[in-house]
């Protein structure tokens, strides 16, 4: 199966933070450990060689009038001694020649600069020890391999002895560090190739899901378990698909129920106009004015229909007010009164309003007159010729409002509670005026108002109760 591009990035971020990861720590190990490791390799060098130093000197004490090409002891010693440590020893005098060597091939000093400065080592120098006369080159940073200068004498000639060692079987430890670390690299990077897949997996499954919602199954839903972050936004997903389910749902629901509610009143205007071209015909003006009052009143039901719809449609789209402002109910709620002193009058309804002194709310006024207006209105439509209205606002505790409005009506079953506030909905359809969507209004504008809304039905009648928190 081709990688996907995701698993690829994944992988080679991954790969290159650890790459980057690992020369960190090698130069940490290199500045550190390593460091600490070559000063205590310098320390022993340096002592071996002291000792080999005055042994060698002792040798050529032991002889102090014979010339050291002469001396067998002297050599002897030095052969015995290059070969138990495959070193190369070779003597030179003051003019670089070369008076007694410990092997039979030739010399190749090359890497070492002596025309410029017979005690120094090219690029190397600034590994150079020196110390009692003895000077110690470092040839490579890969494996043991060094170079020693030491100065002697025989019979007050000055003299100096070369020793050669590159080991390059004995790696330094940083070099075995390194390969360490590139084995452990490489077996966490074989580790990590799972996990990328898993997570690759994981999302291309919830890419899946998302692509078959969106091609029109509603119940489509992602199966991605685990506590991690992409397990939540699995289930941020599945979340989202239930709510665009209902929403998609609920919007083919008040389409077939707009449709039925259009076609009532389109009918009677249809049957108003037969009638009408009816009476045309017979002359009968009185039951012509009568029809045309009838279409009136079903343009005006059409009108009011289609513009709570198109305050319903505009909700979901709108943002939050800005325009706040601390509103006092019992002068905001008088004003609303006014609007419906005429429909109150024409059913003698008694309006009896009970506010707490100075109770207020910072709120949008346009929201908060929308509110109140629809929920008077329902109660002056529900309420018999003659009946009471009661309103009532308080404080509940330090930190909300309580507003109810009640009107009498007959008992609602829990049922038709619980469907009080879907569209189109209006209990007993004998009885039922209006388009059925102001109560949806306000549980949408309530929303909006961070408050609630709950309805009460007993034998006494319906109340709305609003709970307002104070900002």
């Amino acid at each position: 199966m081709k990688p996907r591009k995701l698993y690829i990035k994944i992988l080679l971020a991954f790969l290159g933070v650890l790459f980057v990861t690992e020369i960190l720590i090698l130069a940490l190990f290199i500045s550190t450990a390593g460091r600490s490791f070559k000063n205590h390799f310098d320390e022993q060098s340096l002592a071996k060689l002291f000792i080999f130093r005055e042994t060698v000197q002792e040798k050529i004490n032991n002889e102090p009038g014979l010339p050291l090409e002469q001396n067998s002891g002297f050599k002897e010693f030095l052969i015995t001694f290059s070969q138990l440590f495959d070193l190369k020893i070779w003597v030179t005098q003051s003019d670089d020649s070369i008076v007694f060597k410990t092997f039979s091939s030739r010399i190749d000093l090359s890497p070492i600069d002596i025309s410029k400065d017979r005690h120094s080592w090219g690029r190397h120098s600034r590994q150079t020890v020196v110390r009692d006369n003895i000077r110690l080159y470092h040839l490579s940073r890969r494996h043991l391999s060094y170079y020693a200068v030491i100065a002697i004498k025989n019979m007050d000639n000055p003299y100096t002895l070369h020793l050669y060692l590159d080991n390059k079987r004995v790696k330094k430890p940083e070099a075995i560090f390194f390969i360490g670390l590139l084995t452990i690299g490489g077996v966490i990077a074989l580790l990590v190739i799972p996990l990328t897949r898993l997570i690759t997996k994981r999302i291309a499954q919830l890419n899946e899901s998302a692509l078959e919602f969106a091609n029109g199954n509603l119940k489509c839903r992602t199966n991605i378990k685990g506590k991690d972050e992409i397990a939540k936004l699995g289930k941020s997903f599945n979340f989202m698909a239930d709510k665009l389910e209902k929403m998609i749902q609920g919007n083919k629901e008040m389409m077939a129920n707009l449709s039925h509610e259009l076609r009532s009143p389109l009918a009677r205007i249809r049957i108003s106009k037969e009638l009408i071209r009816e009476r045309v015909e017979s002359a009968s003006t009185t039951d012509i004015d009568r029809y045309a009052d009838h279409i009136d009143q079903d343009i005006d039901t059409l009108d009011t229909l289609i513009d709570q719809i198109l305050k319903l449609s505009k909700m979901d789209f709108q943002e939050e007010s800005d325009s706040k402002e601390h509103i006092l109910l019992a002068p905001f709620f008088k004003e609303i009164e006014k609007k419906f002193g005429p429909a109150l009058s024409h059913k003698n309804l008694i309006l009896k309003k009970r506010f707490e002194p100075q109770i207020g709310l910072y709120t949008d006024p346009g929201c908060l007159d929308t509110i109140f207006s629809n929920l008077l209105d329902n109660a002056v439509k529900y309420t018999p010729e003659h009946g009471h209205i009661t309103v009532t606002a308080k404080n509940k505790d330090a930190d909300s409002i309580l507003f109810s409005i009640a009107n009498p009506h007959p008992k609602l079953s829990d049922k038709e509670l619980d469907r009080l506030f879907k569209p189109f909905f209006r209990g007993d359809s004998s009885q039922a005026q209006g388009s059925g969507l102001g109560l949806t209004i306000i549980e949408k504008l309530m929303k909006k108002c961070n408050a609630n809304i709950v309805a009460k039905s007993d034998n006494k009648g319906l109340a709305f109760e609003l709970e307002f928190k104070i900002e």
